[in-house]
């Protein structure tokens, strides 16, 4: 009897501590993350050699691949800018910050982050990332401050070194063979980095304007610089450079402008191309071309892609995949599929299911049932008890009288 009671008492607290909980973890002011079944404003993107990737889209960091990309949830207040991946070690996450001169450091792929801060001397964001694994080198390109150097010594990340430019620094690309290659675009020169970026030269010998600049791991690492009207150029130390426009049309007396180049992390041989015509004396005008790939390290380039009259501003590779590569053009930043790429539907993002307050519709309906359980059984006690208490009647018979007289 008493063994019923007790547990029926018990599991009716179990069931009053369950509702509480769920209240607490539903009012709770931690982020949900979103999936996504595409992308749609593309700021930044770092595929891996595994074939995942990440992915800025809104100022937000994805993680995932074509056709499933899942929120990565980062500090709070960070916009987010620039992503890069360590690929010595792909559970180190790098991400800059568009609102402050700060980088965040993850060793578990999102879940923990370490604030960086780059200085206290410039206000500005955060540009591009770039990470050279062997070295255990980050570099960091900025809007207002230059290219920072940091060593990541797996504890902390040191500040080791600066390049203060002048104008905004567009990209910045390094090796992971262990040759100590880096190199920081801006609008109008590049510079390549000396004794592993403790100092930084300017890139004279190009004879043309930098456009895009790419770093394939291959062996030995290869460099290629895109240029405004010489089209590609290669080197295997950023000193010497030679053509490499081999079925991209550049003939003479045309000039051959470079868009986007993009590496295969996957397949460092396998790079994509975006080309542009430039057309006219005193006012120029660019006719796009299309983009090329080229499967043996830039010897020979071909077709991918008609221009469609889109003009690329970046190419995002399918890791693994060859022909796989999607486009990001200056009118739009949502990816466009090409060669054998997946073609992604518009981009819905699958938040969970609120109230008008916040409040997940899924935990409102786990308290409601725990809340009639937890009532049903408070009723079972009480009639329980009520059932057992003994009975009183209305009248009390007199004991008879003894007389022994």
């Amino acid at each position: 009897m008493y063994a019923r009671r007790i547990a029926i008492v018990a599991l009716t607290i179990v069931l009053i501590t369950a509702v509480f909980t769920g209240v607490v973890n539903a009012f709770s002011s931690a982020p949900r993350p979103a999936v996504r079944g595409a992308l749609a404003n593309v700021r930044d993107y770092q595929a891996t050699a595994a074939g995942s990737g990440y992915a800025v889209d809104g100022g937000a960091l994805f993680a995932g691949t074509p056709g499933a990309w899942v929120q990565v949830i980062t500090p709070a207040n960070v916009i987010v800018s620039a992503v890069a991946v360590d690929p010595s070690d792909e559970q180190t996450v790098y991400i800059g910050a568009a609102n402050e001169l700060a980088v965040y450091r993850s060793q578990d792929a999102g879940a923990t982050w370490l604030r960086v801060p780059l200085t206290n001397e410039y206000i500005g964001g955060v540009t591009d990332i770039a990470i050279d694994g062997a070295q255990h080198l980050v570099y960091v390109g900025t809007d207002t401050a230059g290219v920072f150097r940091l060593r990541d010594v797996g504890a902390s990340v040191v500040l080791g070194g600066q390049l203060l430019l002048d104008e905004p620094v567009l990209q910045v690309v390094a090796d992971s063979t262990g040759k100590g290659l880096a190199f920081a675009r801006t609008e109008w020169n590049l510079y390549r980095a000396e004794n592993f970026g403790l100092a930084w030269v300017t890139v004279e010998n190009l004879k043309s304007v930098p456009t895009a600049v790419a770093i394939a791991n291959t062996d030995p690492a290869q460099v290629y610089v895109g240029t405004v009207d010489r089209g590609l150029l290669v080197s295997e130390d950023g000193r010497e450079w030679a053509l490499a426009n081999t079925g991209l049309g550049l003939n003479p007396g045309t000039r051959l402008s470079v868009d986007a180049i993009a590496v295969d992390p996957a397949q460092p041989e396998v790079a994509y191309i975006a080309t542009s015509y430039l057309n006219g004396a005193t006012q120029t005008v660019a006719a796009p071309v299309g983009v090329s790939m080229s499967a043996d390290a830039a010897q020979v380039w071909t077709p991918v892609a008609d221009s469609q009259q889109l003009a690329v501003a970046e190419l995002l590779p399918v890791s693994g995949v060859s022909g796989a590569v999607f486009a990001l053009t200056t009118d739009s930043r949502t990816p466009l599929a090409l060669g054998n790429a997946p073609v992604m539907t518009a981009a819905v993002e699958i938040p969970a299911v609120t109230t008008a307050a916040g409040i997940s519709l899924t935990a409102l309906l786990a308290w409601f049932i725990a809340g009639l359980a937890a009532v049903a059984l408070t009723f079972a006690v009480a009639a329980d008890l009520r059932s057992r208490r003994p009975a009183v009647t209305g009248h009390l018979t007199p004991s008879p009288v003894r007389n022994d007289h």
